[in-house]
């Protein structure tokens, strides 16, 4: 078993959305919540921001996610001296969920003053995993890693979050005529945490849901479909470009402002896994006090004035929220408090963040 050196160190680099390191595009700045909460949607849950905890961290690779799968195949998690550390956090060790192995492994970073722990797989032989997780495999192998050789460098990285656009089961949002669905909307159904894959729920049912409850709420009459090319008839449809070359190119060629870059280490050193209300209060201070140009021209701009709106809606949100539950974590509260936080959160433009009834 050996590590591998050539790794990141969080505090440098990373891309994604409101965080320094995410396994999102750069392009996912929360537009869709902004401008929900611009025409005066109600938001919810704003503050719980789930964070996957084993993220590949090695140099000029991207923030891929190593499966909790593998750590439910034996995956062992070790530290910087190759030390195993879970049973010091958790009685289920590499098997307890998601928040509390990121806020454990950030716990072993801080503790050993180091970038990354490491993720052991070496006990599988090569032909298991191959099999077992091709894709996987096959990622790491292409940036020099081993999984049957090598132990992976692996970090949290902020993977999905709970909160978003208050809607009902059907997609309705507190703006008539207003729907949402997909990881966009706060259905409700995830609670303070979220389980693996729930993101077809969001997307296909609550889509779908959504789609019919516009349908419902306001029908056309006398509409037909409208008369389609045959390009665009199904088994005929036109090549689509790759939306991941776009995605390249654009990030080629807007390389990040210094201010989305502020904003984003902001929130990871103060408003990530681990929060207390001292760092959270000073992180929003140091979002209040940066200028953000409120007329957005271009798309740039408008992805930026979108992320430090909806970076300081999250972090009103964990200050309010003032204990600790699901992937929600601080050190001030370490508590889950049912008689007053058992409940949503609540925030509207120019309104103070608010709790159910």
């Amino acid at each position: 078993m050996k590590p591998i050196v050539d790794v990141i160190a969080p505090k440098r680099l990373g891309s994604g959305f409101r965080y320094l390191l995410a396994s999102s595009w750069l392009s996912n700045t929360g537009d869709g919540m902004a401008i929900a909460y611009e025409s005066g949607a109600v938001l919810s849950d704003m503050e719980f921001m789930q964070f996957h905890p084993t993220a590949l961290a090695i140099k000029g690779a991207p923030r891929f996610l190593l499966s909790e799968a593998l750590r439910g195949e034996g995956g062992i998690l070790r530290n910087i001296n190759l030390e195993r550390f879970m049973k010091r956090y958790n009685e289920a060790q590499e098997l307890a969920p998601r928040d509390i192995v990121a806020r454990a492994i950030v716990s072993e970073m801080h503790r050993t003053d180091a970038p990354h722990v490491y993720l052991d797989m070496t006990a599988k032989p090569k032909e298991f995993l191959e099999k077992r997780f091709p894709r996987i495999y096959a990622t790491c192998e292409s940036y020099g890693l081993d999984l049957a050789t090598d132990v992976a460098p692996v970090c949290p990285a902020a993977h999905y979050m709970m909160g978003g656009v208050k809607t009902d089961l059907w997609g309705r949002t507190s703006v008539p005529r207003l729907y949402a669905a997909g990881e966009t909307a706060a259905t409700g159904v995830h609670g303070a945490n979220r389980l693996a894959s729930n993101s077809l729920l969001e997307g296909l049912v609550f889509g779908a849901r959504s789609g019919q409850a516009m349908m419902e709420d306001a029908p056309v009459a006398g509409s037909s479909p409208k008369k389609t090319s045959s390009a665009t008839l199904p088994g005929k449809r036109a090549p689509q470009p790759d939306a991941r070359d776009g995605e390249k190119h654009r990030n080629q060629a807007h390389p990040e402002s210094p201010l989305r870059a502020q904003i984003r280490d902001i929130m990871w050193r103060h408003v990530g896994i681990l929060r207390d209300g001292k760092e959270l209060k000073a992180a929003l201070v140091q979002l209040e006090s940066l200028q953000i140009p409120n007329a957005a021209a271009t798309r740039e701009e408008n992805e930026l004035k979108n992320l430090h709106e909806l970076a300081k809606v999250i972090t009103r949100s964990a200050i309010a929220r003032e204990e600790s539950r699901g992937s929600h974590y601080r050190g001030d509260f370490p508590y889950r408090d049912d008689d007053d936080f058992q409940k949503h959160s609540l925030v509207r433009k120019s309104g103070e963040v608010a709790f159910e009834k």
